[in-house]
């Protein structure tokens, strides 16, 4: 594995449309991953039924490469 950096974390609400497309979106930044938990927990209690949300690492390469 490369070395890498977390420098963050996205919080990113998603949801599958009725063509089976995952479809998604950034709502923020958080450098403390308890503060982004914490912030997606509250969105899925207020949340219609079918849409989620997760903290993905923001991910740094130190060698410039991406996870692709």
């Amino acid at each position: 594995m490369a070395d890498v950096i977390i420098g963050g974390f996205y919080l990113v609400m998603v949801f599958i449309s009725p063509e089976g497309n995952v479809m998604g979106e950034v709502l923020d930044h958080y450098n403390d991953p308890y503060q982004c938990v914490v912030n997606g927990q509250y969105e899925e209690e207020n949340a219609p039924f079918g849409v989620g949300y997760v903290c993905i690492e923001d991910v740094i390469y130190k060698d410039g490469k991406d996870a692709g």
